[in-house]
């Protein structure tokens, strides 16, 4: 028997066959990593999730600057609710709210503000969609003047 005659006997893909598999396996990992992405994204300026922390759980040493940048959110999203165009933060509201959480940050370095920051995201993603003009009506026909038969 001869060295390398084995590697005549394989079968060997066609072109087209090559194709297909590598656009299945392209496929495949796109799939894959498009769950990945889905499963990990946290919630987006498109939906509300607003997170508050009840006071018995509330870290001693940040009790206050936690309390108070909650307090902050919770007037946007009272500002929100109480009118369907008006701002939703102002910018002063905006300033306090930054600032609100860098005092949380400084009296408590690990506390996780990224619900915050997606709460935050929200009401700014809605003030840009309320400042946006309306679309413009239909223009309507212009009214024919009645003719009289005489």
């Amino acid at each position: 028997m001869r060295v390398g005659t084995s590697a005549a006997l394989k079968h060997k893909a066609t072109p087209a066959q090559i194709e297909a598999a590598k656009a299945a396996n392209a496929k495949t990992a796109a799939d894959q990593q498009a769950a990945v992405l889905a499963a990990a994204a946290p919630a987006g300026p498109n939906e509300l999730v607003m997170h508050r922390t009840p006071a018995d759980k509330l870290p001693k040493q940040a009790a206050e600057q936690i309390t108070s940048l909650e307090t902050q959110l919770e007037r946007c999203h009272a500002a929100m609710l109480a009118s369907p165009t008006g701002s939703v933060c102002s910018p002063e509201q905006r300033t306090a709210i930054q600032e609100a959480a860098v005092n949380v940050a400084r009296a408590r370095p690990g506390w996780n503000l990224q619900p915050y920051q997606q709460e935050m995201a929200f009401y700014l993603a809605e003030d840009a969609r309320r400042q946006q003009p309306a679309a413009p009506a239909a223009p309507t026909a212009p009214a024919t003047p009645a003719t009289s038969a005489n």
